[in-house]
């Protein structure tokens, strides 16, 4: 029994000690205009990261989900996770309204911004993006450049 729980002290104790791998992450300001959007971020070696995440939207009589990816290159340090980044990203996501119109649009771009990790486990993200927007449906197409800004807040292990 001893062994056991010293052997869990030494991988909880490890564990803090080494550096953050993973985040989970959401965005609170767009949770306030209809627009709920998660994801999770997992280093894939020193200094590089991917991130999936899931979008629902649901504002006045349109709704709809979508899904993502982002690709980040980690500069201002060796951690993946911490610092400036900057990488490109790739989504897809459906809108209806309650008139059964709906249409699937496919965004492709690049994203620049900073991450801090507070406290050992406490994320903050700002970035910017920029990406070209493309997407169609019975009756319209529609190619466009998008610009986003944001701030997500989230926990790291």
């Amino acid at each position: 029994m001893k062994k056991t729980c010293l052997l869990i002290i030494a991988i909880f104790t490890f564990t803090l000690a080494s550096a953050q791998e993973q985040a989970i992450k959401v965005n609170p300001i767009g949770i306030a205009f209809g627009v709920a959007n998660a994801g999770y971020e997992f280093s894939v070696n020193d200094s590089q990261s991917l991130t999936v995440s899931g979008l629902y939207y649901n504002i006045s009589d349109i709704s709809g989900f979508g899904l993502g990816a982002d690709y980040r290159f980690y500069f201002s340090s060796k951690e993946a996770l911490r610092g400036w980044h900057a990488g490109p990203t790739a989504g897809y996501f459906s809108l209806s309204d309650d008139f059964d119109n709906s249409a699937g649009f496919f965004n492709i771009g690049g994203a620049v911004g900073h991450q801090w990790i507070l406290k050992e486990h406490f994320v903050i993200d700002t970035f910017a993006s920029v990406g070209f927007l493309t997407g169609s449906s019975d009756s319209f197409t529609v190619s466009s450049t998008a610009i986003g800004i944001g701030v997500s807040l989230g926990y790291a292990w």
